[in-house]
């Protein structure tokens, strides 16, 4: 009798602590780097290994083909997906908790399933909507502490609300896969889009002179981006890609969006000393519940 969980319980529990880890690593290079530099050297890396996980797979040349008609498409990924929400996502670790952003992470699958049914048609049960309201109700309780009165008030964290547009960015980067994943792998997907964020990048991170940054670049820095580059957007994707045809996508995206803020809250608080309040546990608690329910499948 083995003790062991087996590797489909494994699977999306790496993943999410891998993805955990890059809220923290991100943490480190708010000190001495730009958020659009730190995107920048982060899909740099992520870009040659997800080259190397294209080369060593069965049909390469075909994962590389892409319509020039989708090509504005991968354009448009890069921009929200990887230039937006990490310039968003970098940006407000330097305001708020590190624990927070997860937590309101925590809220894309919920946005993301309202957006998809007001725009291409996809159809929500009456328990999903109360998922929805759930989460909302969480996500509140997080951005004023506990004290919802200060909604009227207009009192709430700078970070916490950069996270929010960071959260919109990858809506509309979810939106547009679900439209290109019925032609193309996710593998091809990230790739391209990745490497159109690069291109952006390195045009729009000229702004804070990020080739100046990198000879002032400490150690602590350096490491986190290469966690970020390799673990966080190499390692962890085809983890999650494996679990995904283990475990089916929606047990997968309920796993790891449960536990990554968690794990985030966990070494967030091993790392930074960074409390955790009875109001985050509350909206821990209220989002988590939420988005369980949200992409739960309905009953036939």
């Amino acid at each position: 009798m083995s003790f062991l969980p087996s590797p489909k319980v494994l699977l999306p529990v790496l993943t999410s602590f891998l993805f955990a880890g890059s809220f923290v690593a991100g943490k480190y290079t708010t000190v001495d780097l730009g958020p659009l530099t730190t995107s920048l050297l982060r899909y740099i890396i992520a870009m040659a290994v997800l080259g190397v996980f294209i080369s060593r797979s069965a049909r390469p040349i075909k994962a590389l083909t892409v319509a020039r008609s989708d090509w504005g498409a991968m354009a448009v990924l890069g921009l929200f997906g990887v230039v937006g929400y990490h310039y968003f996502f970098f940006l407000s670790l330097r305001y708020t908790a590190t624990a927070n952003t997860a937590i309101i992470n925590a809220f894309n699958p919920v946005v993301t399933g309202v957006m998809a049914a007001l725009f291409i048609g996809e159809r929500l049960t009456r328990r999903q909507y109360g998922g929805i309201v759930l989460a909302l109700l969480g996500v509140l309780t997080l951005l004023t502490r506990g004290n919802l009165a200060a909604l009227f008030r207009l009192d709430l964290n700078r970070g916490d609300g950069l996270m929010l547009c960071a959260v919109l960015c990858w809506v509309v980067y979810s939106l547009i896969i679900k439209q290109l994943s019925q032609r193309y792998s996710g593998l091809t997907i990230t790739f391209y889009a990745a490497v159109a964020g690069v291109g952006q990048l390195l045009v729009l991170a000229a702004a804070e002179r990020w080739w100046q940054q990198l000879t002032l670049v400490s150690w602590n820095s350096l490491l986190a981006i290469v966690y970020m580059g390799v673990a966080a957007s190499g390692v962890a994707y085809l983890l999650f890609n494996l679990s995904i045809q283990q475990v089916g996508p929606t047990r997968t995206a309920s796993v790891v969006y449960s536990l990554v803020p968690i794990f985030v809250a966990g070494l967030a608080w091993l790392f930074f000393r960074e409390p955790l309040t009875g109001s985050m546990v509350a909206s821990m608690g209220l989002i988590l519940l939420g988005v369980n329910v949200v992409l739960s499948q309905p009953k036939v």
